[in-house]
């Protein structure tokens, strides 16, 4: 029989460490891309084939995958830098000069001769996407764009209070390098993030703390979330399977669970808070920032992941690759009904699912 556990979270401390934001310096490890919404109007079919006709009125761009963590991070106020792989074309350029222009380093922002810079564009009409069109290669970075990755996390690794893996799956991130950039940040003491792809989530044993979504969480831990008990069992798999300290399970409208290691696991639910969902776009990047710049500003993973839960929530309400500001943030905290009133106590539901002998 599951045990109770009670968490604690203090309104006026999410409220201090988002104050001590700026002070935090983050790298994002991952496979960046760009953005490109082609926004129309469609007022008929074609003629040709039973497809609509889409009068296109205007084109934009904005930073996706890894691109966008590290832009999540510069819009909370939190110091980011990106160390990644583009292409040496176009949209390699419009993209290091959007991640300039929004205040992100992009000095570890390689260049490598012959690989397309990932681009993924988006038909939109009446604020729905129609179509998806990708530009990508998915195979491994070069030996030498691998060692010049190493070479740059090993110099910049003793300043930071925090490193981030991005991973989509386009070949920035291999077993080998991960797991050397793993032994170095836990050499120094520096927690490390992981947003993970099923088949890789191997790669990252070690890391202070995963966040796969529902479906992940269940293909990976081999179990059927289907209940409380299947997404118990789910989370302790995951914890041992990664030998983490903490994953955390994003469950959409029902929110998330927070599962801690340690000699007792026990499990954290945070009920979801969103009003409107429009697009869950970047949704997941919005909850690894805030994850990350909270625990790097002195939260601990329980108060970081309810105040990821909040950003989420303004996310997923916005149409297309979004972000939130500090400010707009703590305006959604101060008004948040997780919190007790007037104490500013919020006590998420939770359980020690079992003891680790």
């Amino acid at each position: 029989m599951n045990a109770p556990w009670m968490g604690e979270v203090l309104l006026s401390r999410l409220v201090e460490t988002m104050d001590r934001f700026e002070s935090a310096r983050i790298l994002v490890v991952g496979d960046v891309m760009l953005d490109h919404y082609i926004w129309g109007k469609v007022d008929r079919v074609s003629p040709e084939a039973p497809v609509p006709v889409v009068g296109v009125t205007s084109d934009s761009y904005r930073l996706g995958g890894a691109a966008n963590v590290a832009h999540n991070i510069s819009r909370l106020g939190g110091s980011v830098a990106i160390l990644a792989v583009a292409g040496d074309d176009e949209e390699g350029r419009r993209l290091a000069g959007e991640m300039l222009r929004m205040g992100i380093d992009t000095e570890a922002l390689l260049i490598e001769p012959g690989r397309p810079t990932t681009t993924k564009s988006r038909v939109m009409a009446h604020n729905q996407q129609l179509l998806r069109v990708d530009r990508e290669v998915r195979t491994t970075i070069s030996a030498e764009t691998a060692r010049q990755s190493l070479e740059i996390f090993e110099d910049r690794i003793g300043r930071l209070h925090g490193v981030i893996f991005s991973d989509y799956a386009k070949g920035m991130l291999s077993p080998s390098m991960v797991q050397e950039m793993i032994a170095l940040s836990r050499k120094r003491n520096v927690p490390v993030f992981v947003d993970p792809k099923i088949a890789s989530i191997d790669f990252f044993s070690g890391a202070t703390l995963l966040t796969p979504n529902h479906l992940e969480a269940s293909r990976a831990s081999g179990i059927e979330i289907t209940d409380e008990a299947t997404l118990l069992l789910a989370g302790q798999t995951l914890l041992d399977r990664t030998r983490s300290e903490a994953v955390l399970i994003t469950r959409g409208e029902a929110g998330m669970t927070l599962f801690e290691g340690g000699e007792a696991l026990h499990a954290s639910h945070i009920p979801a808070v969103a009003q409107d969902v429009y697009d869950v776009t970047g949704a997941g990047d919005t909850v690894m920032a805030t994850l990350a710049l909270a625990h790097a500003s002195g939260a601990t993973l329980l108060e970081a992941a309810v105040l990821s839960n909040l950003a989420a929530g303004i996310v997923v309400g916005m149409v297309g690759t979004s972000t939130v500001t500090r400010d707009h943030l703590k305006k959604v905290l101060s008004l948040s009904t997780l919190f007790d009133a007037p104490s500013g106590v919020f006590r998420p539901a939770g359980f020690r699912p079992r003891v680790r002998i």
